[in-house]
């Protein structure tokens, strides 16, 4: 019998930060492409018996980094939609009625005809970040 050891909850943060540095910086990565059941996307890999009662390392290896992937989207959601999205019944995601997310936005903020379709908020925040001479502290205050 091998029991397995929590991990350093610090070391899984950084295998956060790092899945979603690299999501930020694909440029694929589109406001709308989160627009989607991230859970039911995860379920045939972490609901496959074979692989989440594998005792192989690659097996392991393929439910963990699905896990940290799944996570790392489920933030990057909430980033955006302040919310994780979940489909109902009838195949759609619901959300506020009245509320559209900020990427089907048609006009800016002068009234001028301009298409957010194509909008990548979490690089445009990656850069703004990466330009402020705050500290992370700093900014979450404001």
């Amino acid at each position: 019998m091998k029991y397995v050891k929590p991990k350093l909850y610090h070391k899984v943060i950084k295998e956060i930060s790092n899945t979603i540095e690299k999501i930020t910086d694909d440029p694929r990565s589109l406001d709308r492409t989160f627009w989607t059941d991230f859970v039911e996307f995860s379920d045939p890999i972490l609901k496959d018996k074979l692989l989440t009662t594998g005792s192989d390392k690659i097996s392991k290896q393929i439910v963990e980094s699905s896990s940290i992937y799944m996570i790392s989207q489920m933030i990057l959601q909430y980033t955006l939609f302040h919310r994780v999205l979940r489909k109902t019944g009838e195949d759609e995601i619901p959300y506020p009625k009245e509320h559209q997310p900020y990427y089907l936005r048609q006009t800016d903020s002068k009234g001028n005809e301009m298409d957010f379709y194509d909008l990548h908020s979490l690089n445009l925040m990656k850069h703004h970040y990466d330009n402020e001479d705050k500290t992370l502290n700093e900014l979450m205050e404001d």
